[in-house]
């Protein structure tokens, strides 16, 4: 299982998936200030209150992370596990358009004309989303290759 090239893609997909919900995202900055700190659960003001009003972006990476693990420990069942790769694949997608309507929807909602100024860890998905496809595409190696090794018995 762990001899797998593709069960190393999931695992950096997993470690980079939870080190996104752990970081900070983005943050709000007006004329060169930051207004607010934004995580993947909530943002917070300069008073330091927490609110909750991305919390889409938790609620669509967690679950991300969770059926990465899952799909680690199916390695015997290739077909499915390649199908919760590209599923995995879809909900980054999600989560990156996700971004990109609360940026939009918080900022003018809350301070007026400010500008989203992403960090660095908003990059780990679309690293992941690579590690993903990837991995699927090892799995479908390996299903093909196990298939033609029927056809020669």
């Amino acid at each position: 299982m762990w001899q797998r090239k593709q069960t190393l893609f999931l695992l950096a997909a997993i470690i980079l998936t939870v080190i996104c919900l752990s970081t900070q995202i983005a943050s709000f900055q007006a004329a060169g200030l930051k207004v607010a700190r934004v995580f993947c659960l909530w943002y917070s003001d300069p008073v330091g209150n927490h609110h909750f009003d991305v919390w889409p972006l938790f609620a669509i990476l967690l679950p991300t992370a969770a059926l990465g693990i899952y799909t680690i420990f199916m390695y015997r069942n290739r077909k499915a596990q390649a199908l919760f790769c590209a599923l995995n694949a879809l909900l980054i997608v999600g989560w990156y358009v996700c971004l990109f309507v609360v940026s939009q929807m918080v900022g003018d909602k809350s301070w007026g004309a400010v500008s989203f100024q992403p960090s660095w860890p908003s990059v780990l998905p679309a690293v992941a989303l690579i590690f993903y496809l990837m991995a699927r595409r090892a799995i479908l190696a390996d299903e093909k290759l196990v298939r033609s090794l029927d056809r020669i018995r």
